[in-house]
């Protein structure tokens, strides 16, 4: 997708902070943010983009998805990398992220674990180690239109969980 160079970015879940590094490259005129609710990765996450965070390119904070504590229509972007499975509420979180983000700004999910009859089955044991929630694609899709979001894509890979879904606030 595209990303501008000065696009000011929210990355949820931002856990080792590599998905920031890696935004802060392409938005260099901008800036980006992460948040997570563990310490431990706020620390992590702050370690990796120590340089870009002296830069004022980066900033990390704890706080959770559903109340980011960011002012309305704020950010370009929002991703959220691999951490859907964990917030509380989905349709919580999805309303959050609309708040926060700018008219036409888009919000970018890609996630490794999939709800389609299979992978939870063949993925079991992992599933409820980790005590994640998966939701169809479908579902998301549903949910993400019902609070207002437009343009809403879903990308699947043949023969692999791995899935991203694009959505853009109206």
């Amino acid at each position: 997708m595209n990303i501008e160079p000065d696009y000011v970015i929210l990355d949820v879940g931002c856990g080792g902070g590599k998905t920031v590094s890696r935004l802060a490259q392409r938005a260099f005129r901008g800036k980006v943010f992460g948040i997570d609710y563990s310490v431990e990765m706020v620390e992590y996450s702050r370690k990796v983009n120590k340089q870009l965070i002296a830069e004022n390119r980066v900033e990390i904070r704890e706080g959770s998805v559903e109340k980011t504590g960011f002012p309305d229509n704020f950010f370009d972007l929002v991703t959220a990398i691999e951490t859907y499975y964990f917030w509380h509420s989905l349709p919580d979180a999805l309303q959050e992220i609309k708040r926060v983000l700018k008219p036409s700004g888009r919000l970018l999910m890609v996630n490794e674990m999939i709800k389609d009859g299979f992978y939870e089955a063949e993925n079991e044991e992992i599933i409820e180690k980790t005590q994640v929630r998966l939701i169809p694609l479908e579902e998301t899709r549903n949910i993400l239109q019902s609070i207002g979001f437009a343009d809403v894509q879903v990308f699947t890979k043949a023969e692999s969980p791995w899935n991203a879904v694009l959505a853009q606030k109206q």
